[in-house]
C-alpha cells in the first residue's frame, strides 16, 4: 500500500477568496460497508473509549429530533440503529465540514447548529452534532471542524418502542410500521444544493462580524481560476504525523501536500479507520453470501444511492 498516495475519496474542499476555508464531505454509513453508527456516535462525541485527552477535544456536543425513547441519551439511538435497522440499509448520513477560524466559539456552534437544522428540521431528523477544537501541537486553535450524524428515520410524532421505530414504514397504517425513511439524501441536485447553502450560511455569519473572508462551494475550475487543488493524503501518514512519529517519507508528504488540506483530513481518516474496526459487530461480515444478495437487490432496488460518486468525498 502507498501510504502516500493521494485520497481521491477526500475532495470534499472548494475554493475561497480572502483567506475563507471551505470544506464539506458527505458520505453515508451501512452494514454492507462494516460502519457502526454506536461507535461513530462516540468517536465524534468522544465518548466511552475515545474519551482521551490526547484527542482533539469535542467542545460542543448536540442532537435534535430525537425520539422519547432516548431518554436523553443520544448513544442509545446509534446503538438501537446498529441493532434493529435492516441487514442492506443505511445506518446514517455523515457530514464533515471546517468552521471559519476567523469566527469565536460561540458563531461557530450557532453556525453549525443552523447548517445541522437546515439539513434535518422539514423532516425532523433525528441527529447527532460535535465540533471539534482542531488544536494543533501547541494548544492553538488551527482546524475547527464539525462532524454531524443525520438518522434518515423520520421523527413523525407516532410513538414507537425502538425495536418499532426500524421497521419498514407502513404507509396506509403509519402507527403500524416504523418511522418513514427519508429520500431526501440522494443524487447531485442535492448534494449541490446543500454545498451552496453551506458556502451562504458561511458568508452570512462572517458578513455579520465583519469579516472580509468568504468562501465559494465550487472547485477552482468552476470558477475559473487556474490554481491547483490541495491534495489529501492516507490515513497511515495522516495518523504517524498526528503522534510525532518520524518516517522517511513524512518529510516529502508534508513537503507535497498543503498543510491546511492534511490536517483537516486527519480526523476524517482517524474516524474512518477507527470506525472500520468495529464492522464486524453483529456477526455481519463482507464475506457473508446473503448479505451479497441483499446488497445486490439494495442497488437494484435504489440506483441513485448517496455513495462515492455524490459524497463529494
Amino acid at each position: 500500500m502507498d501510504w502516500f498516495a493521494p485520497n481521491p475519496r477526500l475532495n470534499g474542499g472548494g475554493g475561497s477568496r480572502g483567506g475563507g476555508c471551505y470544506h464539506l464531505s458527505f458520505r453515508s454509513g451501512s452494514r454492507a460497508d462494516g460502519a457502526c453508527a454506536g461507535a461513530a456516535h462516540d468517536y465524534i462525541t468522544r465518548s466511552d473509549q475515545y474519551d482521551d485527552p490526547d484527542r482533539d477535544a469535542a467542545v460542543h456536543v448536540e442532537s435534535g429530533h430525537m425520539p422519547a425513547w432516548v431518554d436523553d441519551d443520544p448513544h442509545e439511538y446509534w446503538d438501537a440503529a446498529d441493532l434493529y435497522e435492516r441487514a442492506n440499509g443505511r445506518l446514517y448520513i455523515s457530514a464533515d465540514f471546517a468552521l471559519p477560524r476567523g469566527l469565536d466559539g460561540d458563531d461557530q456552534i450557532a453556525l453549525a447548529h443552523a447548517f445541522a437544522e437546515e439539513l434535518t428540521a422539514d423532516e425532523q431528523l433525528p441527529y447527532t452534532l460535535a465540533i471539534h477544537a482542531g488544536v494543533d501541537a501547541d494548544g492553538q486553535e488551527h482546524n475547527p471542524h464539525a462532524h454531524l450524524m443525520i438518522s434518515e428515520r423520520q421523527n413523525d410524532g407516532i410513538e414507537r418502542a425502538r425495536e418499532a421505530w426500524f421497521r419498514r414504514a407502513n404507509r396506509a397504517a403509519p402507527e403500524r410500521g416504523g418511522a418513514p425513511k427519508s429520500r431526501t439524501f440522494h443524487g447531485r441536485e442535492w448534494m449541490e444544493h446543500a454545498r451552496q447553502r453551506w458556502a451562504a450560511l458561511t458568508n452570512e455569519k462572517l458578513e455579520q462580524r465583519g469579516r472580509d473572508e468568504r468562501v465559494d462551494h465550487r472547485s477552482y475550475e468552476r470558477q475559473g481560476i487556474d490554481r491547483e487543488p490541495g491534495h489529501h493524503y492516507g490515513p497511515a501518514a495522516a495518523y504517524m504525523a498526528a503522534r510525532g512519529v518520524e518516517h522517511d517519507r513524512l518529510d516529502e508528504a508534508v513537503a507535497n501536500a498543503r498543510l491546511d488540506d492534511a490536517e483537516r483530513a486527519l480526523d476524517h481518516h482517524i474516524h474512518e479507520l477507527e470506525s472500520s474496526d468495529h464492522g464486524g459487530r453483529g456477526g455481519i461480515t463482507h464475506d457473508d453470501e446473503e448479505e451479497r444478495k441483499q446488497r445486490q437487490e439494495h442497488k437494484r432496488n435504489d440506483p441513485s444511492p448517496l455513495d462515492d460518486r455524490f459524497l463529494g468525498r
